[in-house]
């Protein structure tokens, strides 16, 4: 009866539960090693951003199709609108990034070679620059050119 049922969940659960039938069947205790899974650590390929067509071939530009009237393009989110009044806008140390342009976050600085980000701060997507502004407020502490 009870070989039967293990034979039965053999069937379910695959292997495992096979040496466990094989097991209850001779009355042998089984071992089983214990399964160590090594993960490599994050792989950041640093890009060049002073080289032209960087961005092509990433993953975060696959929609990207070039320039759009009126839009800025942050990447890994697609082509938004910027709120009104601020496209064309320079963005530079001490100006207030606008809360709807706060959700645009550059999730993997160092991908841009750009350091982590201080506590209340993040890295920005603003316009063809990457910012670096205050959580709270969006003031901008830091702005580097060249986004992409």
């Amino acid at each position: 009866m009870i070989l039967e049922i293990v034979i039965a969940c053999a069937r379910q659960a695959g292997m495992a539960a096979v040496l466990l039938a094989s097991s209850v069947a001779s009355s042998q205790p089984v071992s089983v090693a214990p399964v160590q899974v090594s993960r490599p650590g994050p792989r950041v390929v640093v890009v060049d951003r002073t080289r032209p067509g960087w961005w092509r071939g990433r993953p975060e530009f696959t929609v990207y199709a070039g320039p759009r009237r009126g839009y800025y393009f942050a990447p890994g989110y697609g082509y938004y609108l910027p709120p009104r009044g601020v496209h064309g806008r320079v963005w530079v140390v001490g100006v207030t990034l606008p809360p709807p342009m706060r959700r645009y976050v550059v999730v993997e600085p160092r991908v841009y070679g750009l350091r982590r980000p201080p506590a209340g701060y993040r890295w920005y997507y603003a316009g063809d620059r990457i910012v670096l502004a205050a959580m709270a407020t969006g003031i901008i502490l830091e702005s580097v050119p060249g986004g992409w």
